[in-house]
């Protein structure tokens, strides 16, 4: 028997080729996607070939009716900024502003730098494994950032370096670096040595991370 012979069978493959359809009995009129289908729209022969300009002033406005009706996504996140802080005194005022002019108006390169991770590892961690200590990056004390300068001839005491918790700032006088650190430092906890021969700035830096205690 084929399912043609059924007509209970062609109303069931209906509503399962096309659900927006109306059924008795059940009320679509506030559906949210109610001018959107899930089936591909009927093609006819006069589908082939370019459309005539009533058609395709047709084909336009119901897109533009359904971007119209379209309702955005509860779910979705929304690509919010986060709002910079704004200065309370004239001073602060004053220094942000040195700092953005002094950041428009800059020439000189940026250098090439690297970052590693480095923990302090024991006999007891290797072959005992008796800390909480593993591989990954969460149980690294230190992250080691490489500041490579090779066309610098100047010494150590005219570079310039400002370390936050959450940045930096070296300043010499053909090389420019503003890095965001991607964890917090320890800033009375860090060290800087600088290679004369190789012209290579190593920063060691303490990082503080909120699960410390639970990695280490």
């Amino acid at each position: 028997m084929s399912v043609f012979d059924n007509p209970d069978q062609l109303r069931q493959l209906q509503s399962l080729l096309n659900p927006r359809q109306t059924r008795p009995g059940i009320d679509c009129s506030s559906s949210e996607d109610e001018d959107e289908s899930m089936v591909a729209p009927k093609l006819t022969p006069g589908s082939i070939g370019p459309q005539t300009e009533a058609a395709a002033a047709s084909s336009a406005q119901a897109k533009t009716k359904k971007k119209k009706n379209k309702k955005p996504n509860p779910l979705a996140t929304p690509l919010v900024e986060e709002q910079k802080k704004q200065p309370d005194t004239l001073e602060e005022w004053q220094e942000q502003q040195e700092r953005e002019d002094n950041d428009i108006l800059e020439t000189r390169k940026c250098p090439e730098y690297t970052m590693t991770y480095s923990q302090a590892v024991g006999t007891e961690d290797v072959f005992l494994q008796m800390g909480n200590r593993t591989g990954s990056s969460a149980s690294c004390e230190h992250l080691i950032l490489d500041i490579h300068l090779p066309d610098e001839e100047t010494t150590v005491d005219k570079m310039k370096l400002t370390l936050q918790e959450t940045d930096l700032d070296l300043a010499t006088v053909l090389y420019r670096l503003r890095l965001p650190l991607p964890h917090p430092v320890d800033v009375d906890r860090c060290q800087a040595k600088y290679s004369t021969e190789l012209r290579k700035l190593r920063l060691t830096l303490r990082l503080r991370r909120e699960l410390d205690y639970v990695n280490f």
